[in-house]
């Protein structure tokens, strides 16, 4: 059974952002190295944990633009794989339910298929590109914008 638990851990978040399958897929060439690495602590910032059952799968870090449109970051763990999309699809709804996040967008480097994949697996669309916006081993690259919002369908908390 998925579950999702937000956190103030900035250990175990730490831990999972520094994970060597994760943090190059993470990073452009501004970032420091993994051992070096901190992320941000700030309470506007979303670190929300996912479980099946027990076992962590990762994390999703959602930072706000505004009231209502929210950027997100995956990072799922290797142990993850193979429940990403169901997780992803979960993790939605989650936001939807319990914050007042309306919009998720996200941009995922072009070269960076696996993450395009399961973003639009989990429902995310497509609505530009981002021209040379991320500078990988030297070379710049595009971002492909992606984002989601809740449907009809979708059980959503009216926030203030």
């Amino acid at each position: 059974m998925i579950r999702f638990e937000r956190t103030s851990d900035m250990e175990l978040v730490q831990s999972v952002m520094r994970h060597p399958k994760i943090y190059p897929h993470l990073t452009d060439d501004g970032c420091p190295p993994a051992e070096e690495f901190q992320p941000m602590d700030h309470p506007a910032i979303w670190y929300v944990l996912v479980f099946d059952a027990d076992e962590l799968l990762g994390l999703w870090m959602f930072v706000p633009e505004n009231a209502v449109c929210w950027c997100v970051h995956t990072c799922l763990l290797p142990v993850a794989w193979g429940r990403a999309r169901e997780a992803a699809v979960q993790m939605a709804v989650w936001i939807w339910t319990n914050t007042p996040c309306r919009r998720l967008v996200t941009m995922v480097p072009v070269r960076n298929r696996l993450a395009l994949k399961l973003a639009e697996a989990a429902g995310m669309q497509r609505y530009g590109l981002n021209k040379n916006s991320f500078l990988k081993h030297g070379k710049l690259q595009d971002q492909i914008l992606l984002g989601l919002s809740p449907t009809e369908e979708t059980p959503c908390q009216q926030h203030r």
